[in-house]
């Protein structure tokens, strides 16, 4: 089967021109992708699946798709947070999901070229390990939706440490870093994106009272400021938003619409970096899985999901 990057029609948003997004079409419309992560010494991108509790890979320049890793291999659970550090040759993945009752939450990490498991770290059916990300000295962070806290596994060790915890950071998803490390920016559902000094462990920020930063999952720092996928602020329409900071990069000072509730943002969840392009999971289908049972409700007006990729100035 050939693969293609489909170049989309421009759209309007807001009476300004948006750039065309190209779009990867993924082959398994029930695969429903959560998380996305890019390694540039592969060129490839990686997604976990929710539905298949699987990791597949995506060429960046075919579009060729492929198992990383198969339907439940190691134990993987439904697939959510993914990160990959190119310079140790890892693949890190959350599995579990916070609507199965009792599922483990857990952080596999694999080796990206042999494809083996190195290890695996497990929190009890309290947690649900949702996204992370990885400092220099690679140390990770994740989010902690059920535990409203954040989790690190500091580089050479074996154990998951609670970091932070505070109902300030009621149900974090996304996460992000500074680029200096001395920052974590944590999306809390109802408070909006939380600044968290990683030094002294304080939140340097208010509660989002305007709702520029509520209802975040993806969350992603780039060229010192914070790019996010709104998908459930109640009121809003899904969209692809950059949120600006102020220059202590501290504090939110406004939000920017990069793109918003056409057809292809239909349930967007998350997105990555590679260069100055940002891909985002455009429709994750998630609104057509039950949620509580896994069961995935197919039918022929069902499109399959899109990659979209959009030119980041």
């Amino acid at each position: 089967m050939k693969h293609f990057i489909i170049i989309a029609l421009a759209i309007i948003l807001l009476g300004c021109d948006k750039k065309n997004p190209s779009e990867y079409i993924l082959e398994e419309k029930d695969l429903v992708p959560e998380g996305i992560a890019y390694s540039k010494n592969k060129d490839v991108f990686y997604l976990t699946s929710v539905t298949k509790s699987k990791i597949i890979q995506v060429d960046r320049k075919s579009g060729k798709q492929n198992d990383f890793i198969n339907e439940q291999e190691f134990g993987y659970s439904p697939g959510v947070g993914i990160y990959v550090d190119d310079e140790r040759g890892l693949l890190h993945a959350i599995g579990g999901y916070y609507m199965i009752e009792d599922s483990l939450s857990s952080l596999y990490t694999f080796d990206v070229n042999t494809k083996k498991l190195l290890n695996r770290y497990d929190l009890d059916g309290k947690h649900f390990l949702n996204d992370m990300i990885q400092d220099k000295r690679g140390n990770i962070y994740l989010t902690d939706s059920k535990d409203a806290s954040v989790y690190l596994l500091r580089y050479g060790s074996n154990v998951l440490e609670l970091f932070f915890k505070s109902p300030e950071i009621e149900f974090p998803n996304g996460i992000a870093i500074s680029d200096d490390d001395s920052k974590l920016y944590v999306a809390s559902h109802p408070k909006g994106v939380r600044v968290i000094d990683i030094g002294t462990k304080s939140i340097l920020n208010e509660p989002d009272s305007l709702g520029v930063s509520q209802g975040i999952d993806g969350l992603e720092f780039y060229k010192n400021h914070l790019y996010g996928i709104q998908n459930s602020k109640a009121g809003s329409p899904f969209n692809f938003r950059k949120l600006i900071l102020n220059d202590a990069q501290n504090t939110i000072v406004r939000a920017e619409i990069i793109d918003s509730n056409p057809p292809n943002l239909d349930v967007p969840l998350t997105f990555c970096f590679t260069g100055n392009q940002a891909v985002v999971i455009g429709n994750s289908n998630l609104q057509h899985l039950n949620q509580e049972t896994m069961v995935f409700k197919d039918s022929d007006s069902i499109f399959k999901t899109k990659l979209l990729v959009y030119e980041i100035e």
